[in-house]
């Protein structure tokens, strides 16, 4: 096995020779347009300072020490070709691209990539059009799961908060906030995520465990307003109009809210979207 000496200063260094040497490059910075480079060169023959006019095209002085340098040895302000492929998506697919994913947001890379491939005419893979999308900002997320909102709805929703905004603290002082929220016994109904290497996804800490029926859960209702908090209440069976106008009238009750309601037309409660009591 050779060697190799490397040279630090005056002293040397021996290591051994192992095969070609390969070195991670520093990734190549974002290129100045030819006409920023153009004032640059314009500003140094004017005689200012790096410093001055850097400030001034909010540009580091190294990047104008070497924009000035790269002039005088070139004579010229073109950026240099860069090494490596170029980029396969051209500026006009890159657009068709965000057209796509912009106007139908459930299309996939895979279907992307079929339509791009019939207008540019060469082959491209999911997988660019996952980085052509990362690279203006659009990555594909879990959708966030709501009720479903028609124009009508929308348009109730906005009077709604066009009628309130102007309410004053005596009116508010009198309204009743409301939420029922679901406790499971074992585990939870949210999204989770492991970290495993190959081969153990069945190992007992990358599973999730689960039992029949879901192992049972217990629904909770609870309310406060500007006079306190009231009883948590626990619902048994399904909550309809009638349960519901009962633990209010037990919840107002608790916190002697009732003697707080003197207009009529006060709103009692929060609005349920699967009751309307």
């Amino acid at each position: 096995m050779g060697s190799r000496c490397v040279k630090f200063g005056v002293s040397a260094l021996t290591l051994p020779h192992t095969g070609d040497w390969k070195f991670n490059m520093a990734p190549h910075g974002k290129e100045l347009s030819v006409d920023l480079k153009k004032r640059i060169v314009t500003l140094h023959k004017d005689g200012l300072g790096y410093k001055k006019f850097a400030k001034t095209l909010t540009l580091s002085c190294s990047t104008v020490a070497k924009t000035i340098q790269q002039f005088n040895s070139t004579g010229s302000t073109q950026n240099r070709p860069r090494h490596g492929r170029p980029k396969k998506s051209s500026a006009p697919a890159q657009r068709h691209i965000q057209r796509l994913s912009l106007g139908n947001r459930r299309m996939s890379a895979a279907s992307i990539a079929a339509e791009v491939e019939g207008v540019v005419g060469q082959p491209v893979s999911a997988q660019t059009i996952r980085r052509t999308l990362h690279q203006i900002g659009v990555y594909g997320c879990r959708p966030r799961r709501k009720p479903l909102l028609k124009m009508m709805h929308k348009k109730a929703r906005k009077q709604f908060v066009e009628d309130k905004q102007t309410k004053d603290m005596d009116y508010w002082n009198k309204v009743l906030w409301s939420d029922q929220t679901k406790i499971n016994l074992f585990g939870s109904d949210g999204v989770k995520h492991v970290w495993w290497q190959p081969g153990e996804e069945y190992k007992d800490k990358c599973v999730l465990p689960t039992v029949k029926h879901g192992g049972g859960s217990v629904m909770v209702w609870g309310c406060m307003s500007a006079a306190g908090t009231g009883e948590l209440q626990f619902i048994e069976g399904t909550m309809n109009a009638d349960m519901n106008c009962d633990i209010l009238k037990q919840s107002m009750i608790s916190i002697h809210y009732s003697s707080m309601i003197t207009t009529p037309n006060t709103p009692p409660r929060r609005p349920q979207p699967c009751y309307r009591s």
